[in-house]
C-alpha cells in the first residue's frame, strides 16, 4: 500500500538551512520505505520540513509500482524487511531505474561489512537508525546530486554519441572520400567512399604509404603536417586509382592550435578529366581535318595567282572545281560541327510526334534517286504490312538515314544496289541499310562511329566525307535510346542496322 503525500514548498524553509543543503534549486522527490508507520511519518516529516517532496511505501512491490508511477530522485530502503529484502529490493531499483533513482540503506545495525555489501551492491550511502535530522538530510541531498550527476553525465554521452553518430552517417554518405592522418601520418579514419576510390579497406596500423604510394601525394601530405600552425598549408594534387581520377584537397587537422595531422578530401574528378582529354582530341582533330583542304584551296589559288595557267582556261577551271568541292566538304564540315555542338547543349528544338518510318525512308530514298542513277545504283525499299509507327522528331530521323544512304551510295560500286529493310523485332524496329560496296575489315569497323574517323585506303582516297556523320547518328539515336551496329566485309558491301524503340 502506497501513501502519497503532498510536499511542502522550498520556499517556506529556512532559506539558510535550504541554502546549505543545496534545496534552493529544486526540491528533491524522495521514496521513503518502511514497515512501520510511525517510521515513516517520522522521515516524512524531517524531509517535507526541509522541502522535499516525500512518497511512502510500505514494502517492496509497493515501492517498486510508486517508482514506475512517480519518479524518484532518492529512495531510503530499510536493510531488512519482510517478504523482500533490502538487498533484493536494492537490486531491483537499481536494475529497472538505474540513473533515475538512487539508493541509500537505513539499518540499526552498523557494521562495516553490511555497509560495503550494500554499496557492493549499489547502493550510494549507508544511514544509521536512529540519525539525527541533519545527518539525514546532509546523505539526501549528496545522494540526489549523485543522481544528478550521474543524469547529467548520462544525458552528455548520450548527446555525444549522437552527435559522433550523425557526423559518423554525414561522414558515411559523403559523395567525397576522406581519410583523417594524426601527426605520426597513421590513418585513424576512412569513409566508405575513401576505400572504394583507394581499393582497400581501413586496419589499423595501415601507413601513408599504404594508401598513397606515389610520391606527389605523400609529399603533399607531408608538408601540410608540417607547416606552421598559424600559416596553415593546403594543398591540392591529382593522382590515378585504377580507371579513376582523383583529386586529393588536402588540409591541416588543427588541435588546440597544434598541428594534429591532415584530412584528405579524395574527390572523383575522371570525367571532367576526360571530357577535358576529349575537348583536346576534338580540337586536334578539328584543326587537322579544317587544315587539309584550306592548305589545298590555298595552294591552287596560288598557282592560279601566278598567271602560269593564263593561256590555259581549261586548267585555271580545273584548278578552281577542285577548290570548290574542297570548300564544299569544309562547310560540310562546320554545318556537322555546328550541329553536334547545338545538340549537346541544348539547342536543337525537336518536335517528338508519331512518324511512320516507311513514309520518311521511302522520302529519303526519292531525294537520293538522283545522286544514285548517276552511278546506275538501284535503290529498294522492304517494310511489312501497315504503318512502322515511331515517336521522334523528323529532323533527327532525316539526319540519321540521309547519313547512312549517303553512304551506301558514295561507297557502292558502279551499277550495284542499295536496300533499306525494316523489320520488326520485339518492342523495336531494326531498320538495315545494305549496300553491295566496296565494305570493311574488321579493324576498319571498330572506329567506324567515332568523330573523325574515316576508311583510308586506296579505295576510299577519292570519295570526300568529314568523317562525322556517323558519330551524329550514334548521337542522334542515343536520345532515342536507339542503337547502331555494322556488319561487313572486304569487296563484300555493308550493312548497318539502326534500331528504334516500337511505338504501337
Amino acid at each position: 500500500m502506497t501513501e502519497p503525500v503532498s510536499a511542502v514548498h522550498p520556499l517556506a524553509v529556512d532559506p539558510a538551512i535550504a541554502s546549505l543543503a543545496g534545496l534552493d534549486r529544486e526540491p528533491i522527490r524522495v521514496l521513503v520505505i518502511d514497515t512501520e508507520e510511525g517510521m515513516r511519518e517520522g522521515l516524512r516529516r524531517i524531509l517535507q520540513k526541509r522541502g522535499c517532496i516525500v512518497h511512502t511505501a510500505t514494502d517492496g512491490p509497493g515501492a517498486l509500482r510508486l517508482l514506475a508511477e512517480s519518479p524518484c530522485e532518492v529512495a531510503l530502503v530499510p536493510l531488512s524487511m519482510p517478504g523482500m529484502e533490502g538487498s533484493a529490493l536494492t537490486d531491483q531499483i537499481i536494475r529497472r531505474f538505474s540513473g533515475r533513482t538512487v539508493v541509500v540503506i537505513m539499518s540499526a545495525r552498523a557494521s562495516v561489512e553490511a555497509a560495503v555489501e550494500v554499496t557492493r551492491r549499489g547502493a550510494f550511502d549507508f544511514i544509521v537508525r536512529p540519525s539525527t535530522p541533519e545527518n539525514l538530510l546532509c546523505v539526501v541531498e549528496r545522494a540526489a546530486q549523485q543522481g544528478r550527476m550521474v543524469r547529467e553525465r548520462e544525458k552528455y554521452l548520450s548527446e555525444l554519441a549522437g552527435e559522433r553518430n550523425l557526423s559518423h552517417q554525414m561522414i558515411t554518405s559523403m559523395h567525397e572520400g576522406v581519410v583523417v592522418l594524426n601527426i605520426r601520418r597513421e590513418p585513424v579514419l576512412m569513409n566508405p567512399r575513401a576505400e572504394h576510390f583507394l581499393g582497400t579497406h581501413f586496419r589499423d596500423g595501415m601507413s601513408l604509404a599504404d594508401l598513397f604510394p606515389d610520391l606527389d601525394t605523400s609529399a603533399a601530405i607531408e608538408a601540410v603536417i608540417d607547416s606552421a600552425p598559424d600559416r596553415p598549408e593546403c594543398r591540392v594534387v591529382q593522382l590515378t586509382g585504377g580507371v579513376r581520377r582523383l583529386q586529393c584537397s588536402i588540409s591541416p587537422l588543427l588541435r588546440d592550435g597544434e598541428a594534429g595531422g591532415a584530412i584528405v578530401i579524395l574527390s572523383d574528378v575522371t570525367d571532367t578529366w576526360r571530357a577535358e582529354q576529349d575537348k583536346n582530341m576534338f580540337v586536334s582533330m578539328v584543326a587537322h581535318e579544317l587544315k587539309s583542304p584550306l592548305s589545298a584551296i590555298i595552294n591552287y589559288i596560288n598557282v592560279i595567282l601566278t598567271g602560269m595557267f593564263d593561256d590555259n582556261p581549261a586548267k585555271v577551271r580545273e584548278m578552281l572545281e577542285r577548290c570548290k568541292v574542297r570548300g564544299e566538304a569544309l562547310l560540310d564540315l562546320v554545318r556537322d560541327l555546328l550541329y553536334i555542338n547545338s545538340r549537346e547543349v541544348g539547342k536543337v528544338e525537336r518536335t517528338i510526334e508519331p512518324l511512320d518510318l516507311k513514309q520518311v525512308l521511302a522520302s529519303q530514298l526519292e531525294f537520293f534517286k538522283v545522286q544514285a542513277d548517276k552511278r546506275r545504283i538501284s535503290l529498294r525499299l522492304e517494310s511489312p504490312e501497315g504503318p512502322c509507327i515511331v515517336k521522334a522528331d523528323r529532323g533527327d530521323l532525316d539526319r540519321i538515314f540521309m547519313n547512312l544512304i549517303s553512304n551506301g551510295i558514295k561507297y557502292n560500286r558502279e551499277k550495284g544496289s542499295l536496300t533499306v529493310r525494316i523489320t520488326g523485332t520485339g518492342a523495336s524496329w531494326d531498320v538495315a541499310v545494305v549496300d553491295t560496296g566496296i565494305g570493311m575489315s574488321d579493324a576498319e569497323q571498330a572506329g567506324i562511329f567515332q568523330e573523325f574517323y574515316r576508311v583510308k585506303n586506296h579505295k576510299t582516297s577519292g570519295i570526300a566525307g568529314t568523317g562525322l556523320g556517323l558519330a551524329t547518328v550514334r548521337r542522334v539515336l542515343a536520345g532515342y535510346n536507339g542503337t547502331a551496329a555494322v556488319q561487313s566485309k572486304p569487296d563484300a558491301g555493308s550493312t548497318f542496322i539502326v534500331t528504334f524503340p516500337r511505338e504501337g
